[in-house]
């Protein structure tokens, strides 16, 4: 008899400790702690990499950067010239915390994203308006633009705080980027139950901090700030096609660069992000994974500030030129094309120290998204360059040269940024050696600046402070040419201050147009008249870069080079 029961409850506890000792753990290196767990208050890489297990959205990119349903039943119903949409969502779908996910938490959510003062995310919400409740998973919204000739004369769109207050003074019009912009991280869905009771007892200002509530396949477990983010395993989430066997993910926080790589080599980290090419092929050797975007996501540049006497357009007085339209036979764009034809990107793509030909050289803008990539070169820039050596002709940047006074001739007479301790830092110098080698005269000085001065920089574009810039853009079907070459775009992406009125009229109907053939069209011949005028010579279109163990299997990185986990799986 003793035997027995003594039996029976050695069972039971092995029966208890099993789940634990059988629990997998997924551990995450990454350079910075999140920002914050709440979707569109933040959205830096490390934060996304979170924030995109905790939460759901409507719509996601597949690997190859389609637009699949999430939380929605099916892509939208768009109507009405590509005015009108019509969204149903899953019903059953509950938030880790058992509320239910109804169109109210949707409708709450784009609110909140849309008009909270906080909210960095403002620009996927920047054209709804008349977002209305159709039923408990159904709802209708608008795009268009705040109207002038409807609102009082002391009415302005930054004054409208509800997208019902925007029904008022909105006017219809397309915007092919909007399913797209609502796979974006601000675009994540949250409980309006949860938050709404949070702000009555007080615990809202700890929302994304100590707690956090979506409906994502992990849950939220703790933080310890400048250490690590844990989070647990969803068993209840809706789509039963998760095949992960990873019960909790530990994101952890190593901001030494050289630690970082040392925690992976050996192995106390699963996977990390944003690794260096030189850094890949030392992971390679020691029998580490190598993870690419499916695509090039994004590409480096060296930019002329267009508000610049030297390389831009500026009036008689001094002031930056904003007429629309470039003279491309002054001096200062001369100037450009000199450096430009002085350029040879395959020293970037192949140096060891750099690209370690984890890239390639680009003529373009756009290398492999779905709108605005010139298929045919004939009557453009690219008829000018090879996907060798790029622009590169010493003949031409040479002659060039020889016919500009001698006021820009002088050594030192650009100055260059460059972010501080970067591989941009590296590619700067390439650059300026590449251009003193052919033209003869050393006119490039770089500075290195630390990223929070590199983003003033950016954003002001002071010609006193720089002529030139060494940086990248990641980019989607219109961060391309949309923010990057919008004149009337006031963020730091839009970092040269470019604007002619050719380029504006094919961007804003490219804006304008629902996805396909014709968007396409007017997005490829805005970037034909972006490169006439040259406010950045594309350099290299690069891949996202990241590595896993040999055990790790079922990662992949969306288009924008963030880790999706939903499937992951360890061994």
């Amino acid at each position: 008899m003793f035997l027995k029961k003594f039996g029976t409850v050695a069972l039971m506890l092995c029966a208890s400790i099993v789940p634990l000792v059988a629990q997998t753990t997924l551990v995450v290196g990454q350079a910075t702690d999140p920002i914050i767990l709440d979707p569109p208050m933040y959205s830096d890489t490390p934060t996304h990499n979170v924030n995109l297990l905790i939460y759901d959205r409507l719509y996601d990119l597949s690997s190859d950067g389609k637009v699949v349903p999430g939380l929605a039943v099916d892509l939208p119903k768009i109507e009405e010239n590509g005015t009108k949409y019509t969204i149903k969502i899953k019903s059953g779908v509950k938030f880790h915390n058992g509320q239910p996910l109804t169109i109210d938490d949707v409708i709450y959510s784009f609110q909140r994203g849309a008009f909270n003062d906080k909210s960095q995310m403002k620009s996927i919400f920047a054209m709804m308006y008349d977002v209305k409740k159709i039923d408990t998973y159904t709802f209708q919204f608008r795009t268009g633009f705040f109207d002038k000739s409807k609102a009082p004369a002391n009415v302005q769109d930054s004054d409208l705080k509800s997208f019902e207050d925007r029904a008022k003074y909105y006017k219809p019009a397309a915007f092919g980027s909007q399913l797209n912009q609502l796979t974006w991280l601000g675009a994540s869905i949250v409980s309006k139950a949860t938050l709404e009771k949070a702000q009555q007892d007080g615990t809202l200002k700890d929302y994304g901090v100590t707690w956090a509530v979506g409906s994502g396949p992990f849950k939220f477990d703790s933080w310890k700030q400048g250490d690590s983010v844990t989070l647990v395993r969803n068993k209840d989430y809706h789509d039963s096609s998760i095949q992960t066997n990873v019960d909790k993910i530990v994101f952890k926080t190593i901001r030494d660069p050289s630690a970082l790589k040392s925690a992976f080599l050996n192995k106390e980290v699963d996977l990390i992000m944003n690794v260096a090419p030189l850094d890949a092929r030392e992971i390679e050797q020691a029998g580490g994974k190598i993870l690419l975007t499916n695509g090039y996501f994004g590409y480096h540049y060296l930019g002329f500030n267009m508000k610049s006497p030297r390389v831009g357009q500026v009036n008689a007085d001094g002031t930056p030129d904003m007429d629309g339209e470039y003279d491309l036979s002054s001096p200062s764009a001369k100037l450009r094309f000199a450096i430009l034809y002085s350029i040879n990107p395959s020293d970037i793509v192949n140096s060891p120290d750099i690209m370690d030909k984890r890239g390639k050289v680009t003529l373009q803008y756009v290398e492999s998204l779905p709108f605005g990539h010139i298929d045919d070169p004939k009557g453009t820039r690219l008829e000018e360059g090879n996907l060798k050596t790029g622009y590169y002709n010493p003949t031409k940047a040479k002659e060039l040269f020889a016919s500009l006074p001698d006021s820009l001739k002088k050594p030192g007479l650009l100055k260059c940024t460059a972010l501080s301790g970067s591989v941009f830092v590296k590619e700067a110098l390439v650059i300026k050696d590449q251009v003193k080698r052919v033209l003869g005269v050393d006119l490039i000085s770089i500075e290195q600046v630390a990223l929070s001065e590199l983003a003033t920089r950016r954003s002001k574009s002071d010609p006193d402070v720089w002529d030139l810039i060494v940086n990248w853009t990641q980019t989607d079907d219109s961060y391309y040419i949309f923010v990057a070459f919008d004149g009337f775009n006031t963020s730091l992406l839009h970092d040269t201050k470019f604007y002619t009125k050719a380029a504006q009229e094919w961007i804003d109907k490219g804006n304008s147009l629902p996805n396909g053939p014709e968007r396409n069209i007017a997005y490829q011949n805005a970037q034909k008249e972006v490169l006439k005028a040259l406010p950045r010579v594309p350099l290299v279109a690069i891949m996202g870069i990241s590595a896993s163990q040999q055990n790790i299997s079922g990662v992949f990185l969306s288009p924008s080079g963030s880790f999706m986990l939903d499937n992951v799986v360890k061994k």
